[in-house]
């Protein structure tokens, strides 16, 4: 009489994925996060996952891409997720615990994720790439509203500059911000509001310039290297400043402007209270008896008289005599202007 022995499976017998609600027997192999397991339990049985090892075998291992990571989705030992560009690796099953977690997951590959302009409501994560005011900065640390530059969550990644038209003094400036003021580019240094330059805690001359302001003017609010005319000489302003009555005042008294380029300015006939400048000439007496002198320093002049005391000595006498419509006096006007 023959008797039937049941040798169960002789060889595996792939099942696919796992499914919690399939029966397994002996040697049953399935996948699970990437990996595939042989069941290994005599007795069979559903609902035993393959990280257990009183069921399962690993036989396999492998990687499972489950693309960007989602908070509420479970992973299995293997399952591979991104996070702003970095590549997880699963240690073991897991829902809830976001990469970078040392628990439940490894970095596989390292990146990047290019963020764009850094956003207060945006929640950043490690190796996300943000931009501000032309610097790109690297997260090395999760967070939200943590504005660059700020060395614990944030470091350089390329540094640039961003171009912001001329200085206003309502505007907030960020590190690397390029402003005009003056003729002159700026670049910001730290962030600040209301802090205008020169003011080396904020600022630093990127490209010194000149800014061409034409004739000056009372009243009107000058920046430093302003260039400015005034009665036949140029002027570069020192600092910052806002113009009084007096030219004369501003520039000897207040140090406000710096003389940039002089010349010979004619400016007819000597007069008392008249505000001069080095190189001003004028005249004194009656044609064809007239004298021309040039000034020699900035100054109000003190005299009836160019030859009064008080006065004579701001004054270079450069022709002394009788002036005719000869060529001798044509020679002049073209070197000291029309007399």
């Amino acid at each position: 009489m023959s008797t039937i022995i049941d040798l169960g499976k002789l060889r595996f017998l792939f099942r696919g994925v796992y499914s919690a609600a399939t029966n397994y027997e002996l040697n049953d192999v399935v996948t699970y996060g990437g990996n595939a397991y042989v069941y290994i339990n005599r007795i069979a049985g559903a609902g035993t996952v393959p990280s257990s090892t009183s069921h399962w075998s690993s036989m396999v291992d492998g990687l499972s891409d489950q693309v960007d990571y989602d908070n509420t989705a479970t992973y299995h030992k293997n399952d591979l997720v991104k996070v702003s560009g970095r590549v997880y690796r699963a240690l073991q099953t897991t829902v809830g615990n976001t990469p970078p977690n040392a628990t439940y997951w490894v970095l596989f590959l390292d990146a990047f994720k290019y963020k764009g302009d850094w956003d207060a409501a945006t929640a950043y994560k490690i190796n996300d790439i943000a931009v501000q005011s032309g610097v790109s900065y690297i997260a090395t640390a999760n967070s939200t509203n943590i504005e660059p530059p700020n060395s614990s969550y944030w470091t350089i990644f390329t540094e640039g500059f961003k171009v912001k038209g001329v200085y206003a003094a309502g505007t907030t400036y960020q590190l690397n911000d390029l402003v005009e003021s003056g003729g002159n580019v700026w670049r910001c240094k730290a962030k600040t509001t209301g802090n205008e330059m020169p003011n080396a805690s904020f600022w630093d001359l990127y490209i010194q310039a000149l800014n061409q302001r034409g004739n000056w003017t009372t009243t009107t609010v000058y920046k430093k290297d302003d260039v400015v005319t005034h009665l036949g000489q140029t002027y570069r302003c020192a600092t910052n400043h806002t113009a009084g009555a007096s030219f004369l005042t501003d520039f000897t008294g207040n140090n406000y402007w710096v003389r940039f380029s002089s010349g010979q300015y004619y400016r007819g006939g000597y007069a008392d209270a008249t505000q001069y400048f080095k190189n001003d000439l004028v005249t004194t007496g009656s044609a064809p008896n007239l004298n021309l002198y040039m000034n020699i320093n900035d100054h109000l002049s003190n005299g009836a008289n160019i030859t009064d005391g008080t006065e004579v000595a701001n004054w270079q006498t450069i022709i002394s005599g009788q002036f005719t419509t000869s060529s001798i006096f044509i020679a002049q006007a073209f070197f000291f202007g029309q007399l």
